[in-house]
């Protein structure tokens, strides 16, 4: 026995199934547009608009290229410490150093690419300079870097700093 409403139908039931599903759609028809009715704005009419209103000119800036480094847009700068970046710092007792002078400052623990950047920035390039760090010059160097306080001291940049120098194997 087949379950379907479709074999031996009279045609009444088919005109019947026919008209509800004709009500359906109507119904459906309806509610969906009857948003759309309501939202309708009046369209406005077309209006002159001035000659001079439709010369349109170029207002952004035009964007020069700067000169950047590895790829990382940052853009160069000149490192030897100024008044202005030193912050209090006494290069006169840590020692001025230049860039082509510089060590690798990530050998000591603690010290990542970031924080070489920094130091870089601040004219800290060596490790005799930053064995020759006392107290203030440390805390100095943390404030300016937003470091954690007494990360310095407990890794032991000093101490890892003149063993660097001097060359002595810690083990």
């Amino acid at each position: 026995m087949e379950l379907s409403i479709f074999f031996n139908t009279t045609f009444w039931q088919l005109l019947e199934l026919f008209i509800w599903l004709l009500g359906a759609f109507l119904i459906g028809f309806y509610f969906g547009n009857i948003n759309s009715i309501k939202k309708e704005e009046p369209k406005p009419k077309n209006q002159h608009i001035p000659e001079d209103d439709l010369k349109l000119t170029d207002t952004t800036p035009k964007i020069r290229a700067t000169k950047t480094f590895e790829r990382g847009g940052k853009q160069l700068v000149k490192t030897v410490p100024t008044k202005d970046q030193d912050k209090g710092l006494n290069f006169d007792r840590i020692g001025i150093a230049e860039e082509k002078n510089k060590n690798n400052l990530k050998k000591i623990k603690g010290i990542g690419s970031a924080i070489e950047s920094k130091l870089n920035g601040l004219g800290i390039y060596t490790y005799e300079q930053i064995s020759n760090f006392n107290s203030a010059d440390i805390k100095k160097v943390t404030k300016i870097l937003k470091f954690f306080p007494g990360r310095i001291e407990r890794d032991d940049w000093v101490g890892q700093a003149f063993h660097l120098i001097n060359n002595i194997d810690k083990r």
